[in-house]
This record gives structure tokens, sequence and C-alpha cells, in this order.
């Protein structure tokens, strides 16, 4: 092959590549590699015809949550490996099933945010006011 030949399949490649991550298909086509060697190397750990097991609810819901922040946030190639990975069923669980299964109430404000973010944010703001209560209740030990 001439030089020249080599040096425009180069830059007819490199074009294509600029291209696919001008429209967002590389990083696309990226994740489906990956979710298709996970899937592949999970298969190939497990005895032929078995199924791996099925995860616990919790670790389930917890996955579902991570999912939901995942997609929120824009997350969706990681999303995609992710659900490959972890096994979770194509049909994802609304919101409001979510929200029924974490036991929180969904409203104009929270659903701003990822319900793992609102989970967060209910918890961190929980121990502030134990934190609080606590220290109120030292000083009036003190006076």
């Amino acid at each position: 092959m001439s030089e020249n030949k080599l040096t425009s399949e180069r830059e007819l490649i490199e074009g294509i590549k600029e291209l696919l991550k001008k429209n967002g298909h590389l990083s696309k086509l990226q994740a489906e590699m990956r979710a298709k060697v996970t899937q592949a190397l999970q298969e190939r750990q497990l005895p032929k015809g078995s199924v791996p097991p099925a995860p616990s609810g919790e670790v389930l819901l917890v996955n579902e949550l991570i999912r939901e922040y995942l997609e929120w946030n824009g997350y969706l190639y990681t999303a995609t490996v992710m659900t490959s990975e972890a096994v979770l069923p194509k049909e994802k669980k609304s919101r409001a099933n979510l929200c029924l299964e974490v036991g929180v109430r969904d409203d104009e404000r929270s659903s701003a945010l990822p319900l793992l973010a609102n989970i967060v944010a209910a918890y961190t703001e929980r121990i502030k006011r134990k934190i609080n209560k606590s220290k109120k209740e030292t000083v009036q030990q003190i006076c």
C-alpha cells in the first residue's frame, strides 16, 4: 500500500470518529460494547445453563434508585452498562413505585431532584436536627 493511501484512510477513520463523537453516537456505541463485554464475561463465569442469582429486594431497590439517579443526570450509557452488569430488568420501576417502596412523598419540590438525592438530603437534615437538639439539651443542662 502506498503512503498516501494509508494517510487518506487514517484521515477518513479520524473524520468518521470525530463525526460519531460530535453527534453522540461514539459514546453510545462504546457503552453498548462495554455492556456486551460485561454480559459475555458474566456468562463465562457461570456454569453452562445456570442463571445468576436474583438480587435481594433491598439490593434491587438500591440498584433501581441508582439507575434513576444516573438517568436523571443524563448518564444514559452508564445506566445501560449498569443495567446489564447488575442484571436489572429492562422494564424499570416508575418513580411513583420507587417512592412507595422507599416511603418518600414526591411533591413539586422533591421532583426537581433524583430520589437518591432526596433521600440523602432528608437523612442529612435529620442528622443535623439531632445534633442541634443534642447541643440545645447540653446547653440547658449546663445552665
